[in-house]
């Protein structure tokens, strides 16, 4: 008779195992299905032991040995693979069962039975040293080497595992990269079928001569012994940061993984973060090739000023009302350009921040904002073909348009902001015989709607093509004109990597356009525009870093967000008690700008720790003694 300490895989369990007894044999590693809380879960065996061993243990325990009578055992995850998942939940103040639970693809643990594991359990002895690489260029650039790589590793022995965020950059990796080795690559994401998951990982597992992965992060679970190289591209993207418990980053998981496996992991992008860059300065990472720190463009390129201008203004204009002025979203200079590219059979792409009509609502009268009824956030003004209506993009609550605010009772509501259907329908009334497209996520709700859209745009000559960073994903091929219709509302982000996510649209938009680039802006000081239209990306760093060090930031330091969330009264309390367990550490405490649940109130907690002193042992000590309900996130976002 054996007792087992599993990990459990599954959220919201309080403890890091659980144990159990029983007479199946089972190995180390192995995945086993148990008893709890009337469910049965999946759990990985992390211990075995006699029971003659801990009789004592036993006897003076204060809780009961749960009796499997039978166990079905399946060998998959390598230990250094669990090992990693170990040091992932340490960093983000998680379980390790929690972070398997949102690593690993479920339909893996739900078909395990069905996945053929060879009888070979541990790696081959590797001379590699688990170094870090980094490589700063554009997409052709970057490809060029990854090439090189793989081939490089192949000669070698070595298999390869190349980790994306979405779907379409996996399809396009694919497809230049697997040309002479197309019977060695595979790729793995979530619009593959589970049927074809488990044929596939069997080949992977099954095949003698090294493979390309090419896969999101969840398939680092895959357990191919001789992955020699983790390559992490898109690195910049924030697509990597799960938005759920126990909020982890996959780089850093694939971090954490390369150092167990004494793998070699690279990072690149056509612009690194922040973090990645300072650490290379300080000489933890190695260049591929020279980092490139001026971006070139083929177009031209122009900042608009969108603010009136008052030797321009119209004096029949100056007595109408406020709400009655016309709002123009489009400068004359991209007039002007829309219509040479009808004229021109050429084709158009124009960026907007945010989906809908307009991303914000107020009162005129009050100036109250219109929000969710459910959840408390910014409503988004949406058009239908029957009435206009406000849509929850948090919680997905909809409702009429035409109601009065609910503050004052004022019937002046007014939209702020452009959104992406606004332009659209702007278009549309401008052109209305022409090819207008729009992609974001309202209309594209799959990937395969998404690529029937960019398909009809790339093939309409004198079309124009909106929409969100979402578009940015599936336009691969080059494009004669772009604009940037509205991203001014990003910089009211509390993000203090907004800089950078704006720097990283704009490069991507100045790679993909041939002739005329258009960037309409009223905060023309801004200097990410003046950044992104040099190229200069050395200027944009060191400025950068230089706010993140006086202001703590990372990499200087390690953000800690705590939530939570009450009445009133509770609030109040909740505040007391969150200072109380965090003493002596300080905590800045400042009210949630969006509250979880409607009629509750939100608070964030915020502690800086610096960058070498984490994980803390006694601070995560106490971070993993608070309840439930305070939710710790670990390099948030946004600090909202």
């Amino acid at each position: 008779m054996n007792v087992l300490e599993v990990i459990p895989i599954a959220k919201g369990i309080p403890v890091e195992t659980l144990t159990y007894f029983t007479g199946s044999e089972v190995s180390l590693g192995s995945v086993v299905k148990v008893p709890l809380r009337k469910k049965i879960i999946s759990a990985i065996v992390v211990s075995i032991r006699e029971v003659g061993d801990l009789k004592s243990e036993i006897k003076n325990s204060n809780f009961a040995l749960k009796k499997i009578e039978k166990i079905k055992s399946y060998e998959f995850f390598r230990k250094e693979f669990i090992q990693a998942a170990a040091d992932t939940a340490e960093y983000y103040v998680g379980s390790t069962g929690a972070v398997l639970n949102s690593i690993v693809p479920k339909y893996i643990f739900e078909n395990i039975e069905k996945i053929n594991i060879l009888p070979e359990t541990e790696a081959k002895k590797s001379s590699v040293v688990a170094e870090k690489f980094v490589i700063q260029s554009n997409d052709e650039d970057r490809y060029a080497h990854y090439k090189s790589i793989i081939r490089e590793e192949f000669a070698k022995g070595s298999s390869v595992f190349f980790c994306l965020p979405t779907i379409q950059d996996i399809e396009e990796a694919k497809s230049l990269l697997q040309k002479g080795i197309e019977s060695y690559t595979y790729a793995l994401h979530s619009s593959v079928s589970k049927t074809e998951v488990v044929q596939e990982i069997n080949k992977i597992l099954a095949e003698k001569h090294t493979v390309l992965i090419i896969a999101t992060g969840g398939y680092l679970s895959i357990p191919r012994i001789d992955i020699g190289t983790i390559i992490v591209d898109k690195a910049a993207t924030r697509s990597y940061k799960t938005q759920i418990r126990p909020y982890l980053d996959m780089r850093n998981f694939a971090t954490y993984l390369a150092k167990r496996m004494n793998a070699k992991i690279i990072f690149g992008d056509l612009l690194l973060r922040a973090e990645v860059i300072h650490r290379f300065k300080k000489g933890e990472f190695v260049e591929i090739t020279p980092l490139k720190f001026r971006s070139l463009a083929t177009c031209t390129e122009t900042l608009i000023d969108m603010r009136p201008k008052k030797d321009t203004v119209n004096p029949t204009q100056i007595n109408i009302p406020k709400e009655k002025q016309v709002f123009k979203i489009f400068s004359p200079e991209l007039e002007k350009k829309i219509q040479e590219t009808i004229e021109n059979n050429e084709r158009m792409f124009l960026f907007t921040a945010r989906r809908g009509l307009s991303p914000s609502t107020v009162c005129a009268d009050c100036g109250n904002i219109v929000k969710c009824n459910t959840c408390g956030a910014h409503t988004v003004l949406h058009k239908s073909n029957t009435e206009n209506f406000f849509l929850c993009h948090k919680c997905g609550e909809r409702r009429s348009a035409f109601e009065r605010c609910a503050h004052c009772l004022g019937a002046r509501l007014t939209t702020l902001g452009i959104g992406s259907e606004l332009v659209e329908e702007e278009l549309k009334k401008a052109h209305p015989h022409k090819k207008i497209f729009r992609l974001d996520a309202d209309i594209a709700t799959t990937h395969k709607k998404a690529l029937e859209i960019i398909e009809s745009f790339y093939n309409s000559a004198g079309s124009i093509l909106v929409g969100t960073e979402m578009a940015l994903l599936y336009l691969q091929d080059m494009v004669e004109n772009s604009a940037v219709v509205s991203v001014d509302s990003f910089f009211s982000i509390p993000d203090f990597r907004i800089n950078e996510r704006v720097l990283n649209i704009l490069l991507k938009l100045r790679s993909i356009t041939e002739k005329s680039l258009i960037i309409q802006t009223r905060d023309i000081e801004q200097k990410v525009f003046t950044y992104a239209l040099s190229g200069n990306l050395i200027d944009f760093f060191r400025d950068e870093i230089e706010d993140r060090e006086m202001l703590k930031y990372p990499p200087f330091s390690i953000l800690i967000k705590i939530s939570v969330s009450g009445s009133k009264d509770e609030i109040v309390n909740l505040t007391e008690k969150l200072h109380a367990a965090i003493a002596p550490y300080e905590i800045d405490i400042f009210p949630a700008f969006v509250p979880h649940t409607k009629g509750k109130y939100g608070i964030n907690g915020i502690i800086k720790v610096p960058t070498h002193d984490w994980p803390h042992k006694q601070l995560l000590a106490i971070l993993r003694s608070l309840p439930i309900n305070f939710s710790i996130n670990v390099d948030p976002d946004s600090l909202l």
